[in-house]
């Protein structure tokens, strides 16, 4: 198998022509159909309800989720005895968007409740015994959890003897058969939630599940006659929030998630947090959901990973330009040293691997004495995505204790795993969604730890790139990317096309203005036709552009996917290349 500049072996799609022929049937055009097959759209109403996903058709009847209108009349009851409400969130940008949606919903309807993220680094995740004690410090008759809970029994257990009570809006993987004794728990993730329709809600973040929520509650509010002299909220306005923890948990973007996403882009109206980030990061338009992902989210995350959490949910709640301003600011500084910090770990924890030879192990594990808990899940991730197998890295404390953070591949359930060890008597309090988690672990059982690792995670995961469709250099990208439009927006389960371009030459190299980018021209082997490309953030991609160079006089294949701009029309955003063989594969094309 040949492998690529990036170490990569490419696999060129080769969809069922019959499953191609009944898609192509709902669609414009051969290669839109045969990039749904390959996306696992399999017949033409799956596809047509993926294509057409919009808010009214997508957003299912909240009751429809279990214990969802025990959660609405508990907390209605507790608004109409005047009941203390607390809202307990989580350091992550899911975590404070759900909680700012909370708190702003109730604060709209004239109900001010108490609030509370617990810091990573004194409380730890979720329904902490710390935030059991807030809870009582705040003298609240009920607790709101959001984007944690489902797993925290004892917690709730210890709260409800104490007199306060939950409800829990999450949807983390239930890691013990029994779920907690609160009023309600309202999670897609349950193991006894069907499905509903094509809603796809056991995709749903926290915020997502929140959203939900908040119809229901306002359905019945609205019935009960509560908004006779009271403005009904437009819960509309509150779709960039929900947009923003969506992509920031990255959750698959089918059916209401992406009615929401779609909606929020389309709509292009952001709460003033939101336009403060973007005016720091001089963004004038959210023109995709990167823009989201790679620029707000991370700041909004930033703020857990380094200091205090709360400062993220200031900047959400914020209604004060000036001040705004202030704190997206504040946040700017934090991801700077985020970034700083995450760094030096990763490079240690690559150190790791090299001196241990961790690259042949079925899964990755390295540690370390004091590493910052809060960046070990995005070099957890960056690992994951280097070495192509489950990670695990993890950050022992003074007292021998050590918070891990996982990322896994496609094919290993993280949260699946983690239960096993938990019962196994290995990790504590572990869980988590499919590809990531967390989890807790002594230090004497790092290397049963490992040990199980070997033994629980089977198959070889092979470092590969799918390909959609092979192009040529007289291929128009223009129309070419008019026809996958109707894919949009990209994210996890609809990744962007993957196009593959054989047997071409560079004709060109150059830098970008700030030197952190590269531009290149192609053309193809006789010269005929020529593309723009463009590889970024070529500082951490040094060992591939150092082969770009090397070989800037050979035959390349490269593989990379199409973007527009109204200043360069279509170009190719470049992933990886290698160089042409004479049978490099088959693709239809």
């Amino acid at each position: 198998m040949v492998k690529s500049f990036c170490g990569k072996i490419w696999n060129f799609s080769a969809p069922d022509k019959a499953k191609v022929d009944e898609v192509k049937s709902i669609v414009r055009g051969n290669l839109l159909a045969k990039i749904l097959v390959n996306r696992g759209f399999s017949g033409a109403d799956e596809a047509n309800n993926f294509l057409n996903a919009k808010l009214r058709n997508t957003i299912p009847d909240p009751s429809l989720l279990l214990d969802m209108d025990k959660a609405v009349g508990r907390v209605i009851e507790a608004i109409y005895k005047k009941q203390n409400i607390m809202i307990l969130g989580d350091y992550d940008v899911d975590g404070v968007t759900s909680t700012a949606l909370m708190i702003k919903y109730l604060r709209l309807i004239g109900i001010n409740p108490e609030y509370y993220i617990p810091n990573r680094f004194s409380d730890g995740y979720g329904v902490s015994q710390n935030a059991v004690s807030k809870a009582l410090e705040k003298q609240a008759n009920l607790v709101i959890a959001v984007d944690a809970g489902t797993n925290s029994n004892v917690e709730i257990d210890i709260a409800k003897q104490q007199g306060i009570e939950f409800v829990i809006l999450d949807h983390h993987t239930q890691v013990s058969a029994e779920l907690p004794k609160a009023v309600a728990v309202v999670n897609p993730s349950r193991n006894d939630q069907n499905e509903i329709g094509f809603s796809h809600i056991k995709n749903l973040c926290a915020a997502g599940v929140v959203f939900l929520f908040l119809i229901a509650l306002q359905r019945k509010l609205k019935e009960n006659g509560f908004f006779t002299d009271k403005e009904v909220p437009n819960l509309l306005n509150f779709a960039d929030i929900v947009t923003l923890g969506t992509l920031c948990d990255v959750m698959e973007l089918r059916g209401m998630n992406r009615a929401i996403v779609k909606y929020t882009l389309a709509h292009d109206q952001y709460s003033l947090g939101i336009r403060s980030l973007m005016s720091a990061f001089n963004i004038e338009k959210i023109s995709s959901p990167e823009d989201l992902a790679f620029f707000i989210g991370p700041a909004i995350n930033a703020a857990g990973r380094v200091d205090d959490p709360q400062v993220a949910l200031n900047l959400l709640l914020e209604e004060v330009p000036e001040r705004s301003q202030k704190i997206a600011a504040c946040l700017i500084e934090f991801n700077k040293k985020r970034k700083s910090v995450e760094n030096k770990l990763l490079a240690d924890a690559m150190d790791m691997i090299a001196e241990q030879n961790l690259a042949t192990k079925r899964g990755i594990c390295v540690y370390g004495e004091g590493w910052n808990e809060g960046v070990i899940g995005i070099v957890a991730g960056k690992l994951k995505d280097k070495f192509q197998k489950p990670t695990f890295v993890i950050s022992f404390g003074d007292n021998g204790v050590g918070k891990g953070s996982a990322r896994s591949v496609s094919g290993i359930h993280l949260g699946q795993f983690l239960q096993k060890s938990n019962s196994a008597g290995i990790t504590v309090g572990g869980g988590g969604h499919a590809l990531a988690g967390g989890f807790s672990i002594q230090k004497d059982k790092i290397r049963d730890f490992c040990q199980f690792i070997e033994e629980q995670i089977e198959g070889e995961f092979i470092n590969a790139l799918d390909i959609d469709y092979t192009l040529t250099a007289m291929s128009d990208l223009d129309a070419i990317y008019e026809e996958i439009s109707p894919l949009e927006p990209f994210g996890k389960g609809v990744e962007k096309p993957v196009f593959c371009f054989k047997r071409i030459r560079v004709s060109n190299i150059r830098r970008s203005n700030s030197g952190g980018h590269l531009f290149l021209d192609f053309s193809g082997e006789f010269g005929n036709g020529s593309i723009r490309a463009a590889i970024f953030h070529i500082n951490s991609k040094k060992e591939f552009v150092d082969q770009i160079n090397k070989n800037a006089d050979a035959l390349l294949d490269i593989a990379g996917t199409i973007s527009y701009s109204a200043q360069y029309d279509s170009s190719i955003i470049i992933e990886d290349a290698r160089i042409s063989q004479k049978e490099t594969g088959t693709c239809a094309s």
